[in-house]
């Protein structure tokens, strides 16, 4: 196993749900497995759990994540300061989007 994904929180009466998603093994980044992932279990979520928004969160410092979603088509939405702390250190979370008409 090289990392985990899941669809949660899904909410039937506005078509929502959230996305967590982790490659926690560093030899498998960058080989278009976090891509893939994600285009599968959103077309699973759109398809399958009826959903007709997906949303999730990522540290804003990440920008390898932040350049996955965007190209599953993923928009950034917004920003909350501050709101993640990791040895010690503050970090923005950036909020992302994507409606089931945007998946690339």
């Amino acid at each position: 196993m090289i990392g985990s994904v899941r669809v949660r929180d899904a909410e039937p009466e506005t078509g929502a749900a959230e996305l967590d998603l982790r490659i926690g093994d560093k030899e498998y980044w960058g080989r278009g497995y976090a891509t893939d992932t994600v285009r599968v279990i959103c077309r699973y979520g759109f398809a399958e759990m009826r959903l007709h928004r997906i949303r999730l969160t990522v540290v804003a410092e990440n920008t390898a994540a932040i350049r996955v979603y965007e190209k599953a088509g993923f928009i950034v939405e917004g920003r909350e300061r501050e709101a993640f702390r990791r040895n010690g250190t503050w970090h923005d979370m950036v909020i992302m989007g994507l409606l089931e008409g945007d998946l690339r």
